[in-house]
């Protein structure tokens, strides 16, 4: 048996419908022919580098040292009985607030207590009788001498009186002003003697910052000019905080020892600032001091602390070492832009937190710190910003 084979036809018409012209196909050519012919313009005028810069301030200026220091309260004080006594109550622990006068801890009275009563009533018999004798010699019934010695022993009961009432609020120790509690150095029942420190209050609003200054840098700083500085509580040092090592806190020179350190030839150097409000600085805490060690000296050699990320050579000039200016477009119309440009540096002492460089660099300026070998001279480039959560 034979199978057939459908064929579907079509009619005329629609094969008419579907037939490119032939002037459609010309101008396709034509548009592609375009299109190979032309060149692509090149990627790099195309594209915007991010970069990422740091902003030359104050406290990169000046010959900057860094010292390691610790934290201190400018107005604190170490609380401590003035009496003997075994300690029956602590009612303050390390980071609590007081106010003026609020009761911090309290010694057995008992002793003290019993020492009162006893020298209360030998008050009272001595201010009888002097108060007899002092109407029998109105009435020239006793001698002068008696009443005398009758006035003494007044006299000397009164005295260990006020002695006994003294000792007595001894046994309670109280806050001399508002402050928060640093330190809590004993324990309930501990027994303490008199000077023995009990408790450290600090005045919020200030802390200090302590660092030792080697030999060599302290024979630098002019006398006078420490002074001044000091008196106009000008900004000469920055201090860093672990916690927030990319943030720094401006600080005021207060003072530097005149006697090295026990078993060292370095010297205690204080810096003060205002305490931080947006992390929590207790007196222990470590911190870092960046100091304009060159306003201290009044010397006129001007440096600057930058990254070492932020140096660079070129090939054409392997000798000289540069930084990268940015230079900001001002017709830049939705996001900032500009490009980039050399400047010779000479580098100069090499520190933890950068290098000291010398050159034709002002406050304000903004460095490339990263990638510094991929620039060009008038290159395109923009500021590189961290989005947020990365």
């Amino acid at each position: 048996m034979k199978s057939e084979t459908q064929v579907a036809t079509v009619p005329p018409s629609v094969i008419n419908r579907r037939k490119p012209s032939g002037g459609f196909i010309a101008i396709a050519l034509s548009a592609l022919l375009a299109g190979c012919s032309s060149e692509a313009p090149p990627l790099t005028q195309q594209e915007v580098f991010p970069v990422k810069l740091v902003t030359l301030d104050e406290a990169r200026a000046g010959g900057i040292k860094r010292y390691p220091g610790r934290v201190s309260a400018s107005d604190h004080s170490e609380l401590s009985f003035r009496v003997n006594g075994e300690l029956r109550e602590l009612l303050v622990k390390p980071g609590d607030v007081v106010e003026k006068d609020a009761v911090v801890a309290r010694l057995d009275e008992r002793d003290a207590r019993t020492q009162l009563e006893n020298a209360q009533s030998t008050f009272k018999l001595a201010e009888s009788t002097f108060e007899r004798m002092r109407i029998s010699l109105k009435r020239q019934a006793i001698s002068q001498a008696r009443f005398d010695e009758a006035e003494a022993e007044y006299l000397s009961s009164k005295a260990r009186l006020d002695f006994a009432r003294d000792q007595h609020s001894y046994t309670v120790l109280r806050a001399p002003f508002t402050g928060v509690i640093s330190q809590v150095p004993v324990e309930v029942y501990q027994v303490v003697s008199a000077g023995q420190p009990i408790v450290e209050v600090q005045r919020p609003g200030s802390i200090d910052v302590s660092f030792q200054m080697p030999e060599q840098d302290i024979r630098g700083i002019q006398p006078g000019r420490s002074r001044s500085v000091r008196d106009t509580q000008q900004t000469l040092a920055w201090v860093t905080f672990p916690e927030r090592p990319e943030k720094t806190y401006p600080a005021a020179y207060k003072e530097h020892d005149s006697n090295a350190s026990n078993g060292s030839l370095s010297y205690e150097v204080t810096v003060t600032l205002p305490e931080p409000t947006d992390i929590t600085v207790l007196a222990g805490m470590s911190a870092a001091v960046l100091i304009d060690y060159g306003a201290l000296t009044q010397s006129t050699q001007k440096a600057w602390l930058v990254p070492a990320s932020a140096l660079s050579v070129r090939d054409e000039a392997p000798e000289e070492t540069i930084v990268w200016r940015y230079l900001r477009h001002e017709d830049a119309e939705h996001e900032e832009s500009g490009a980039v440009e050399p400047v010779s540096v000479e580098p100069g002492l090499k520190t933890s937190a950068g290098i000291l460089v010398q050159g034709a660099l002002e406050v304000g300026d903004r460095i490339v710190v990263a990638g510094t070998q991929a620039m060009q001279e008038n290159l395109r480039v923009r500021p590189w910003i961290k989005a947020g959560g990365l």
